[in-house]
């Protein structure tokens, strides 16, 4: 679960005008909200509170909404708050395609025209790189197309065992390493279907995912791989070991990045560098969200340019 100065388009209504600032606000609010109520320990591993959750997410909605040419305005972001505040847990965990009102708006520069964000973009998609942030406006990928050099659009996603977009699978859906479940789900190798994660602690679970699924880290959870049952996941700061300790997995908070050497189950929580600050794409630290590392220090989109 989600740049340059542009004049603004308000919505008036009700008297008044809606403000890129209060749009922005109420966005950022409902995500961290959401993510707040249905899964206390996805937030706690994306991010050190709820404030900063808050502040990033505004940060990247501000940004969004000041690029070139966008079709995004703040009443299309309030409509996207109004519908991600209206989504049961259910839907905001697992669902594979985000609200009808949160998907990017069209705009109007044309296929191969520069860009920073797909709401510039006639076709409503920009083709970025992960370390760039400026891109070309293009068609939406399809299943199967490369993603070695752009994103995979917001209903899909990129598997790097083989570099290309896949739509995450539903529950029973057919699945391999190279066909991914959506969230909430594991694929059974027995069965090669997805699967729902174990989401109570002390149920049986299986780590490998040979017989049946392993245990729903959005719910706090991990598999003790001596036991086979569901406990909750440790998760511990940055600079602090991490991976698999004894029989469990531990995970890291406040964003930080479990670092694990080439042949090893155990790392260390490395802590996500400051916008702009060093970064590295392998070793680590990564860019705190919004920011990408590029050229080896973290940039914020929009601060660059597209043309």
């Amino acid at each position: 679960m989600r740049f340059a100065s542009f004049a603004l388009v308000v919505l008036v209504g009700c008297g008044s005008d809606l403000s890129r600032d209060q749009a922005c606000s109420d966005l950022a609010t409902a995500r961290c909200g959401q993510l707040m109520t249905c899964s206390p320990a996805d937030l706690t591993k994306r991010w050190p509170d709820v404030m900063t959750c808050e502040a990033r997410e505004k940060l990247a909605c501000m940004d969004a909404l000041a690029a070139p040419q966008t079709a995004a305005t703040p009443a299309s972001d309030k409509a996207c708050a109004d519908a991600l505040a209206g989504e049961t847990c259910s839907a905001f965990l697992t669902t594979a395609s985000p609200p009808d009102a949160c998907l990017p708006r069209h705009g109007t520069r044309a296929a191969g025209a520069p860009c920073a964000f797909s709401a510039e973009c006639a076709s409503g998609f920009c083709s970025v790189a992960d370390d760039a942030l400026c891109g070309t406006c293009g068609d939406v990928p399809a299943a199967g197309a490369s993603c070695a050099t752009s994103g995979c659009g917001p209903t899909m996603m990129c598997v790097k065992s083989t570099m290309t977009c896949q739509v995450p699978g539903a529950a029973n859906a057919t699945c391999s390493k190279d066909l991914p479940c959506g969230a909430g789900l594991a694929c059974v190798a027995s069965t090669n279907t997805c699967q729902p994660e174990v989401a109570t602690a002390g149920a049986t679970c299986d780590p490998k995912r040979m017989t049946g699924p392993d245990c729903d880290p959005g719910s706090g959870l991990t598999c003790d791989t001596q036991s086979l049952q569901c406990v909750t996941q440790p998760i511990v700061a940055a600079g602090q070991p991490c991976g698999l300790i004894g029989t469990t997995r531990t995970a890291c908070s406040a964003g930080a990045t479990c670092s694990i050497p080439q042949g090893e189950t155990m790392g260390t929580c490395i802590a996500p560098a400051a916008d702009g600050g060093a970064c590295n794409t392998a070793a680590g630290p990564f860019c705190e969200t919004p920011a990408k590392c590029v050229n080896g220090a973290c940039a914020l989109p929009g601060t660059q340019t597209c043309s």
